[in-house]
């Protein structure tokens, strides 16, 4: 391809991270047929994964990175001095995981490109240009319809933010010749931040912290001696990895960020993963956002490109989605690191604890009514009847099955007091689960 040809995709996914892949993969189950320019991930890093990333995973069809997985590891938490053993997780080597993902994209029938993009260009609606390098340095360029931006922390921003927690630091690094046993994942605060770690069953081990930015001038900025300060201040953590810990190599870092970033949804592009919202790495909530924010996106894409008439409910969805999601994370942060009280006139736990509560996006109401509010359809973003009630403000359409506001207009319609047989018979519903949409309507005082 010359320099000057200029190639053109109605979907052009920008970036190689699971967020990117896994929307791609969704896209292609659809039959739309996604174009994405991406490279894999530099840096070597290790993730943790919930039971949840894998049931997505698996929903996706992603066998191969299903494959990494293996056994759950154990999880370790020392907070606010009480130690506990909580649910398993799964930990892979990001590197491996993206390579993997690619593979799955590829067997698919994904239009995978890896490359580096140098810039973008929003010319008008519908009209994107991108200009990259392929693998070998040549100069690309790139005519899309839609532009899925998913390029992480770094990527351009559409619009202002449109909230910010504190920024953090994280220094992670590696180490050989840990105690031998049961793999591990473990989490300790301490009065300078907090750590997250693993220990695999030979030996090695990473250990990172997070903490406060100012942290980082200690010891003349040498950030290998920063991180050993901070490591033998972990009373848990050294207990588990033992005496002869050795680092293999030096400690890294990176900044960290709780942002909401603007623009989310428009009439042709969308943000995906990290370039849409980014949560406090205390949540470990990373890669499930990645791979249900893609399973959000695809029904939103598809709505905006094939019913344009209904893309102001596509984008009310998705940004009511992306909002509530994000201020979801942040109360619950917030909440976790109010439960650690020992350091409070630490620099890092006092501008913590300062933070200024997280309003909620979706306000909740103070009854249960009925109100439109767009869902996901046969796989498009329609406008629906859900109730809305103090526990559920994004709102509820089914229990059991059962579409509870269809439900209440039969109830209201039926002479007297309603018989569950009876609704059952008007809605072709079994009565066991009109029952129990009934117990949940009179909870909620609807019926």
């Amino acid at each position: 391809m010359g320099k000057n040809h200029m190639e053109h995709a109605d979907i052009v996914i920008l970036g190689a991270g699971p967020a990117a892949l896994a929307l791609a993969i969704a896209l292609r189950r659809t039959g739309l047929s996604p174009l994405v320019i991406g490279r894999p991930r530099p840096q070597p890093a290790v993730e943790g994964l919930s039971y949840r990333v894998a049931q997505g995973l698996q929903q996706l069809g992603c066998h191969t990175a299903l494959g990494l997985l293996g056994a759950p590891w154990r999880r370790l938490s020392c907070w606010a001095g009480a130690r506990v053993e909580m649910n398993g997780e799964f930990v892979v080597q990001r590197q491996a995981l993206d390579a993997a993902l690619w593979q799955d994209a590829l067997l698919a029938g994904v239009d995978l490109r890896a490359g580096l993009v140098r810039r973008v260009e929003h010319v008008g609606v519908a009209d994107w240009r991108i200009e990259w390098e392929d693998g070998q340095g040549a100069p690309r360029r790139t005519h899309a319809g839609f532009v899925v931006e998913s390029r992480g922390r770094a990527a351009p921003k559409w619009a202002p933010d449109e909230a910010a927690g504190a920024p953090l630091v994280a220094l992670s690094r590696a180490f050989t010749g840990a105690a031998q046993g049961r793999r591990t994942t473990f989490a300790e605060s301490f009065e300078d931040g907090w750590s997250w770690g693993t220990l695999d069953a030979d030996g090695s081990a990473t250990v990172q912290l997070v903490l406060h930015p100012d942290t980082l001038q200690r010891h003349g900025g040498d950030l290998d001696a920063v991180h050993a300060a901070g490591l033998r201040r972990l009373e848990a953590v050294v207990e588990l990895l033992g005496p002869r810990l050795q680092p293999r190599g030096g400690a890294g870092v990176r900044g960290i960020q709780a942002v909401l970033r603007g623009g989310c949804c428009g009439p042709d592009g969308l943000r995906v993963g990290d370039a849409a919202y980014t949560s406090d790495p205390l949540s470990g909530h990373g890669m499930f956002e990645a791979v249900s924010g893609a399973l959000a996106a695809a029904p939103t894409l598809r709505t905006l490109l094939e019913r344009p008439g209904d893309a102001e409910a596509a984008c009310d969805f998705y940004t009511s989605r992306v909002r509530s999601i994000f201020a979801q994370r942040r109360r619950a942060a917030r909440e976790h690191y109010a439960t650690e009280t020992r350091w409070i006139d630490a620099p890092f736990w006092r501008e913590l604890h300062a933070a200024p509560p997280e309003p909620d996006a979706t306000p909740a109401p103070q009854a249960a009514a009925i109100a439109q509010r767009p869902v996901v359809e046969n796989g498009f973003i329609v406008r629906r009847r859900v109730v809305i009630a103090p526990g559920h403000p994004r709102g509820v359409r089914f229990i059991d099955g059962i579409d509870v506001p269809a439900l209440r207009d039969a109830v209201r319609r039926a002479p007297g007091k309603a018989c569950v047989e009876g609704l059952a018979a008007q809605l072709g519903q079994p009565p066991g689960a009109v029952r129990n949409a009934l117990r949940w309507m009179q909870a909620q005082r609807l019926a």
